[in-house]
């Protein structure tokens, strides 16, 4: 296992089939903190690189991070925590992206390099929800309409004064 360089040769590391791993932190992601509450925190990984047929070669990707964002519905911050485990076809050609597998990301390659930072980066950004909310949100929302709920006369008490 290496530490993560900022640009690998992709052909070095599919021949090789070599393995990176280790974390990294939030505030490297440039384009992640466009989407993100803040910049603290911690990104583990794991980058296994492999042959693949008709592509130049892909990786096994898994992400494990806990990511700061701000609830949709309440607006407080909460951590969302994130577990990624994807594959990545590499091409540097248009016509290859017709060779990537169901299963399989495509991830564009420029002058036999790839940024192995920019790849988690982009998975990050993927598994960032449109509309995030914070799973015990809703405990909060329903304290809040039983109080609201509570205050509200009954409409219906001027009904049974009649009878």
């Amino acid at each position: 296992m290496k530490q993560l360089p900022e640009k690998i040769a992709l052909d070095k590391a599919v021949h090789g089939q070599r393995h990176y791993q280790g974390s990294t932190v939030i505030e490297k992601m440039s384009r992640l903190l466009d989407v993100l509450a803040g910049s603290d925190g911690k990104v583990d990984f794991s980058i296994q690189f492999g042959r693949a047929a008709r592509l130049l070669g892909k990786a096994e990707i898994s992400i494990n991070a806990d990511l700061p964002l701000i609830c949709s519905v309440t607006g407080k911050e909460f951590l969302f925590h994130v577990e990624i485990n994807s594959t990545v076809g590499f091409i540097d050609d248009l016509a290859y992206e017709e060779f990537i597998g169901e299963n399989m990301e495509a991830s564009w390659v420029e002058n036999g390099f790839v940024k192995p930072l920019e790849i988690i980066e982009d998975e990050l950004i993927l598994a960032v929800p449109d509309a995030p909310f914070a799973e015990d949100f809703t405990s909060e929302v329903e304290q809040e309409v039983v109080v609201k709920t509570d205050k509200k006369p009954n409409p219906f008490d001027v009904l049974k004064s009649l009878k």
